[in-house]
C-alpha cells in the first residue's frame, strides 16, 4: 500500500510539474503497461508505442524506458509488473482508440495488456484499456502489434479504411 501511494504521489508531483511546463494544446500520456506473469515474459528490448486516434492522427511514443516513472536505473518489462510511464506531448484531435506495439531487440516479451489515460488543461479525461495478451518476438517476425478499436461511422476504422470510407 505505501508503495501504491508513493508511486501516486510521484505521478501526481510529475504531472504537475510536466504541466507547468505545457501550453494548451499539449497533452499528458500516463501509460501503464502490464507484463504477463507467465515464464520468459519480461524483455530488456525497446519498446515502442504508436497511439492514434479516429481521425488517424498518431503519437509516438519512442523507448517506453525513457519515460518510466521509477528511473533509468530501474528493470521495466518484468514478468506480472505494471509499469508507469508519463509523457508530455501534443494533445490528439480525438481520444486514443488505436494502439501498435514496436518490439525493437533480439528477444521476446509477453505484453498482458496497455491502459493510456489523457489529460489536458480544458480538455475532457479519457482512457482506454487495451487487452494486448500476446507475444512480441523479433527472432519469430512478430515484433509489432496493431490494435486498432476506433470506430468511423459506427464501423470500426479498419474495415471501413478497406471500403473506402
Amino acid at each position: 500500500m505505501k508503495i501504491k501511494h508513493l508511486i501516486f504521489n510521484h505521478l501526481f508531483l510529475y504531472s504537475l510539474i510536466v504541466h507547468t511546463n505545457a501550453n494548451a494544446s499539449d497533452c499528458i500520456y500516463n501509460i501503464y503497461v502490464q507484463t504477463g506473469n507467465i515464464p520468459y515474459a519480461a524483455t530488456t528490448s525497446n519498446i515502442t508505442i504508436f497511439l492514434n486516434d479516429a481521425t488517424k492522427a498518431e503519437l509516438p511514443v519512442v523507448n517506453l524506458r525513457n519515460w518510466g516513472l521509477m528511473g533509468s536505473t530501474y528493470h521495466y518489462f518484468r514478468p506480472g509488473e505494471v509499469d508507469l510511464f508519463s509523457m508530455k506531448g501534443p494533445c490528439l484531435r480525438a481520444s486514443v482508440c488505436g494502439l501498435t506495439i514496436v518490439l525493437d531487440g533480439y528477444d521476446s516479451w509477453y505484453c498482458e495488456g496497455i491502459e493510456i489515460t489523457v489529460v489536458g488543461f480544458g480538455k475532457s479525461c479519457s482512457q482506454k484499456h487495451f487487452v494486448v495478451k500476446k507475444w512480441l518476438d523479433v527472432n519469430a517476425g512478430t515484433a509489432v502489434i496493431i490494435q486498432d478499436d476506433c470506430f468511423i461511422d459506427n464501423v470500426p476504422r479498419s474495415i471501413s479504411l478497406m471500403n473506402g470510407y
